[in-house]
């Protein structure tokens, strides 16, 4: 793992499961309609959603992964994640160091080991 300007570990994300998983989907409609979403977040942080809607994936059920987190779901310690299923989506959060893992986090849910 290589180091950011900081002196911290920087995150080395594997997108290809992702890109790959996402190619499937697009049939000339799906993708009109949902998608994939990664945005920053102001505690600061990663957002992850991922639409489930007309995939494989739709009305699949996973574990919630919580770490780092107080009751009302607001972040408390300096690394943290949390991932569930909302509707049909797929959510993922977490602190800026962590990126790696929200997309492993899924990557899990897809094949059904979730492990992060």
């Amino acid at each position: 793992m290589s180091k950011s300007d900081s002196g911290t570990p920087a995150a080395i994300v594997d997108f290809q499961p992702l890109i790959a998983w996402l190619e499937r989907q697009c049939d000339d409609s799906w993708e009109h309609r949902h998608g994939v979403r990664l945005e920053t977040l102001d505690n600061p942080g990663w957002m992850l959603t991922i639409d489930l809607q007309g995939t494989e994936l739709d009305g699949k059920q996973m574990r919630e992964v919580r770490e780092g987190l107080a009751p009302a779901g607001h972040p408390v310690a300096p690394r943290w994640l949390h991932c569930h299923i909302e509707g049909k989506m797929f959510r993922g959060a977490c602190d800026p160091s962590q990126v790696a893992r929200l997309f492993h986090a899924f990557e899990s849910f897809r094949r059904g080991t979730e492990t992060v």
